[in-house]
């Protein structure tokens, strides 16, 4: 997925910002990873089998609910450009 993504976003600017798309594109890398492992980890915390998959709904959800802000986010800021 990894390559798929940085082909995307370096093909879809000019070659002058290729740099600052991929600086953008690396540290939204990391900021997502960051907050999955302590956000999510924090939903799954507890080793209760009920707790637990509880914790899992909660953590697809929130995700859900981040990649369909994003996606929205990223379609509104491409529409404005054209």
């Amino acid at each position: 997925m990894i390559p798929t993504m940085t082909n995307v976003t370096l093909s879809s600017v000019d070659p002058s910002r290729a740099g600052i798309a991929s600086g953008v594109l690396n540290t939204a890398r990391q900021v997502g990873g960051l907050l999955g492992v302590a956000v999510f980890g924090y939903f799954v915390r507890d080793t209760a089998p009920d707790a637990f998959a509880r914790g899992m709904h909660l953590s697809i959800g929130a995700a859900a609910v981040a990649l369909t802000f994003g996606a929205v986010l990223s379609w509104v800021g491409l529409k404005r450009e054209h």
